[in-house]
């Protein structure tokens, strides 16, 4: 498990909580989005114990930041697909952090859809 900062960085799960404390620290931040991963018949995958474990913690320490789910499932392929609209070559398409990144924003994108 990653999170993806759109935009900011990518950061490996065992940074993650020392990450945030630094960036939440420089800026304000009301409301975080978190992928809800599940397996295609809708059932918790093993990723989804450690987006919990995450929120527990993450609502401890920053009970003032609301944090709102939002599935992620095919977000990976669709980031995949957007690259090869947009004609990015096939090496750059295999660079798993650039996929993530893409994918984080697709996330968000249809979070942001969801609210209106």
């Amino acid at each position: 498990m990653r999170i993806i900062a759109t935009g900011l960085a990518t950061v490996p799960t065992w940074q993650l909580m020392d990450w945030l404390q630094d960036y939440l620290s420089r800026e304000p931040v009301g409301d975080l989005v978190i992928g809800e991963s599940f397996h295609k018949d809708g059932t918790p995958n093993k990723i989804n114990a450690q987006v919990v474990g995450f929120e527990r913690k993450f609502a401890k320490l920053y009970p003032e930041i609301k944090l709102h789910r939002q599935d992620e499932f095919y977000t990976s392929k669709r980031a995949m697909q957007s690259m090869i609209e947009a004609g990015v070559p096939k090496m750059k398409r295999r660079q798993k952090e650039r996929v993530d990144k893409i994918a984080a924003t697709i996330i968000l994108q249809d979070f942001m859809e969801s609210q209106r």
